[in-house]
């Protein structure tokens, strides 16, 4: 499994390798320090299964280079570690399609947990801003809501971060039938963006069962 970590400080290269090694002892980490370096590496690495990506990199504002990641390689997982934890800033990662959200202020093992939970296919919401982003209701899986097979199966993609014209190629239907699937589906999770959608299949695990 190859996991890069993006992030301009070296300090840090070696902290959250030491956590990534430790739940993944074969783990093949590599280490950028730029956006610029992170992209061609990213292209280089055949089995890359997660980035982790610092918001501050030089030459890149916020969001930004979250943004230009998921444009570049849309099927790479994406998830955030960064220093700011704002509600508005993990709303924007997940909004842009982040698969978590890593404080860099977590404690190492709240940092193994949540990239655990990450490699293991699932969402990593900081706990404050899970309470802060909950909705009313939430569903404890999947398989209690009244939505249809496909209608799981684009919740499932967009949980992994893919955009609707990716989870378009991905079932072989059109762009158009793809948001008629999330709307749907956002009503039955009781939602009105992915950001809160995001939020529920975290705490559901996105289970079927």
């Amino acid at each position: 499994m190859d996991v890069l970590l993006v992030d301009d400080h070296p300090i840090l290269h070696q902290t959250i390798g030491a956590v990534v090694r430790s739940i993944v002892p074969d783990v093949q980490l590599h280490s950028e320090m730029d956006l610029g370096g992170a992209l061609s590496r990213a292209h280089q690495l055949k089995t890359l299964e997660l980035v982790l990506l610092d918001l501050g990199l030089p030459g890149c504002s916020g969001i930004e280079a979250l943004e230009r990641f998921r444009k570049a390689l849309p099927r790479i997982r994406v998830a955030i570690i960064s220093a700011t934890e704002d509600l508005d800033s993990v709303r924007a990662a997940l909004d842009a399609g982040a698969v978590g959200y890593i404080p860099k202020t977590s404690l190492p093992k709240v940092m193994a947990d949540a990239l655990r939970l990450i490699l293991g296919g699932g969402i990593y919401v900081p706990p404050q801003a899970m309470h802060a982003m909950q909705p009313a209701r939430t569903p404890p899986k999947l398989s209690d809501l009244r939505i249809t097979k496909r209608q799981a199966d684009v919740l499932r993609l967009l949980a992994k971060g893919l955009p609707n014209s990716e989870i378009a190629r991905e079932l072989d239907i059109s762009p158009n039938t793809v948001k008629q699937h999330v709307h749907s589906a956002f009503r039955a999770l009781g939602v009105t963006s992915r950001t809160e959608a995001m939020v529920v299949l975290a705490k559901m695990g996105i289970r079927e069962d």
